[in-house]
């Protein structure tokens, strides 16, 4: 979006806190108080039930919330502001600043801006430091949106960036890129104009400029990793060298209003527009990886100074299979409403948003309502739920499973993954890995045959175990790559918590299993 750069300042963010502590935990607000959409299920008198309970974040790799964080990469710092400089606390203080240090985020949008390096190679400082970068967000467990830009300076400003020099970097980039892929979950072409948005650029205006960008990123980027665009009519002036990488350009909606701002037509991807249909669309043929932010909340042209409408955006989210969605800007109006915004099974059933029924119940069974942040958090790219129905059990020496899943999240799980039975022992360890022939990617959340009921995944056979005596069994769904990200519990999928799902880790950190039971060899 047309928007300086910026970040909360830990002062402001401080206030808030003082003031939001001064009032109730909950007002009764439900989703679609502020206006809503055609077809849209609204009660006059809507029904409170009860107050808000929250329930435990779970922490996903390639998904959720997420917060930004902008560093020139001569000397590690923001152009923007004095706290945020490379250090080990880095991404916690973007944490602290949002109030989300338990919301189990494990995604930055990084910002690497390579200002000095605009017109010429970068050299072993530049790519130094983008190493840094990678090996701080390996080291606490991020995945990256990246984009690389040089112009960090906003509207009315140039860096002065070229065809030859962004297309010299890429290739300079390749390498790293293709190191510390397990550190990225997409990356946004960037690269041209202010903040890398495509505007306020000599390369504005060139079509050819931007295609053999686009086309550069798609080849440093291994397949099926996607990059992301900013609107749907730059994909469509695009001209690719292969066509078939036209299913790995996604989008960064930058603009995200529910198109209720005065200048969502052209920004946001307004719903019944051209450009709306092309992603509701594509989505759900390629399942690419879309995200987005909403404008920044200052009582500008470009901000979005008032409350859209909580249940618009939940169809919106889940129409376009959003993955990931920014906290850093305008969280202290429209993220922090929505932790005072119910959510409960009624609503959601009106409106066919899926969920699964035990998302609403406490430890005890009792039925609860959640925030509408809180079910977005939850909601955003997957989240797989592991069905009652599901058994594993002993037959001779071997071990049966028959296990129903099922992807309530708004998208599937975008990035390779692969997908295990294991046996653990007394003694903790992991004895036995069972590779199962599926790909989660497939584990869409609904299908079009039936848009409004969650989809049914079965996963059913028998492997020899070789053991004997008692073991629990997991399903451990871990990073596809190297070794070093495979055995990396902090990028291992972690079912939806419920009776028949609990959590185990090693003490080695190689492994993080859901336990779906017990068995005796």
């Amino acid at each position: 979006m047309f928007t300086i750069k910026k970040s909360i300042t830990l002062c402001a963010t401080l206030m808030l806190g003082l003031m939001f502590s001064f009032c109730s935990n909950t007002v009764d607000v439900y989703a679609g108080r502020y206006g809503e959409s055609e077809k849209s299920e609204e009660h006059d008198d809507p029904e409170v039930i009860g107050s808000i309970v929250p329930i435990e974040a779970l922490r996903n790799p390639d998904r959720g919330f997420h917060v930004e964080s902008d560093l020139l990469c001569d000397n590690l710092k923001s152009p923007y502001n004095d706290y945020e400089v490379y250090e080990d606390n880095l991404y916690e203080k973007k944490l602290e600043l949002v109030d989300a240090k338990n919301d189990g985020i494990t995604l930055v949008q990084q910002y690497i801006y390579l200002t000095k390096w605009v017109d010429k190679d970068l050299d072993d400082e530049a790519l130094g430091n983008v190493r840094k970068i990678f090996e701080l967000l390996k080291k606490q467990g991020y995945k990256a949106i990246l984009r690389f830009a040089y112009n960090h300076g906003g509207l009315n400003t140039s860096a002065g960036e070229s065809k030859q020099w962004i297309l010299r970097h890429i290739n300079q980039l390749t390498p790293l890129i293709n190191e510390y892929i397990g550190q990225i979950a997409t990356v946004q072409v960037g690269f041209i104009g202010a903040w890398g948005e495509w505007h306020n650029s000599p390369l504005s205006n060139d079509q050819v400029a931007k295609n053999s960008v686009v086309n550069a990123l798609l080849q440093a980027l291994p397949a099926p990793y996607c990059v992301e665009l900013r609107y749907p009519a730059q994909k469509r002036a695009l001209t690719l060298n292969n066509e078939n990488y036209r299913a790995r350009i996604g989008f960064a909606n930058d603009y995200f209003t529910a198109g209720e701002h005065s200048h969502a037509p052209g920004n946001d991807f307004v719903p019944n527009t051209e450009d709306y249909m092309m992603v509701a669309d594509e989505v759900k043929r390629y399942n690419y990886y879309v995200s987005g932010e909403i404008p920044y909340n200052e009582d500008t042209e470009w901000g979005l100074p008032f409350l859209i409408t909580p249940i618009k955006s939940l169809k919106i989210l889940r129409e376009h299979r959003y993955s990931a969605f920014d906290i850093s800007q305008n969280f202290d109006l429209n993220i922090m409403s929505w932790k005072r915004v119910k959510v409960y099974p009624s609503l959601l059933d009106e409106n066919k948003i899926l969920f699964d029924a035990s998302y609403f119940k406490d430890a005890e069974g009792n039925d609860v309502v959640r925030s509408f942040y809180d079910f977005v958090r939850d909601h955003l790219g997957y989240r797989l739920n592991l069905q009652p129905e599901s058994t594993v059990k002993a037959d001779g020496g071997n071990l049966a499973y028959d296990l129903m899943i099922t992807n309530t999240g708004f998208a599937t799980v975008i990035n390779p993954k692969e997908v295990y039975l294991v046996l653990v022992s007394e003694e903790n360890q992991v004895v036995k890995e069972f590779k199962l022939d599926v790909d989660p990617k497939n584990w869409i959340p609904v299908t079009e045959q039936e848009p409004d009921v969650a989809a049914k995944y079965n996963l059913k056979g028998s492997v020899a175990a070789g053991v004997s005596g008692n073991y629990k069994v997991g399903l451990w769904i871990p990073e596809k790559g190297t070794d070093a990200m495979k055995y990396n519990a902090d990028y291992a999928i972690r079912l939806a918590q419920a009776g028949n799902v609990s959590y185990w880790t090693d003490a080695a950190g190689k492994y993080s299993v859901n336990i779906i039971g017990e068995i005796v060899f």
